[in-house]
């Protein structure tokens, strides 16, 4: 019983990130530099048409069941440091789970999008729910 006690407890002071699953592109292909601060707009469901964009991937951040590092700022920000690492122009949350009783982790999926039509990138924004 002392063993899986300290054997959670070490679990639980080590903690964890959330899980990400990505679809359409390897973590590992990607050029991170975590210094650089990234500030790829994030929209909530956006409505565009499939012609006008390019879909360079998308993401999901998940709970580990252990997840310690999984608040909405921290995968926010690792959204935007892929998203920039692809050359996308936008995030598309497209479903979200604030904390919850099931959870204390934000999960969300998301899409890293690119205009065909480069006019339209400088007029986009964050949508106020996220802008910190």
């Amino acid at each position: 019983m002392r063993k899986i006690v300290l054997l959670f407890s070490l679990i639980m002071v080590m903690g964890c990130s959330s899980t990400m699953t990505r679809y359409g592109y390897k973590l590992q292909s990607l050029s991170i530099n975590k210094d650089t601060q990234c500030t790829i707009p994030i929209k909530n469901n956006f409505p565009y048409k499939k012609d006008e964009v390019e879909i360079l991937g998308s993401i999901r951040a998940g709970d580990s069941g252990f997840s310690v590092k999984c608040g909405e700022a921290y995968v926010l920000k690792q959204f935007q440091q892929e998203a920039c690492a692809l050359g996308a122009d936008l995030i598309n949350i497209i479903d979200e789970s604030r904390f919850d009783i099931l959870s204390t982790c934000y999960r969300a999926k998301a899409e890293f999008l690119r205009f065909k039509d480069r006019g339209k990138v400088k007029d986009l924004v964050s949508d106020p729910l996220y802008v910190r």
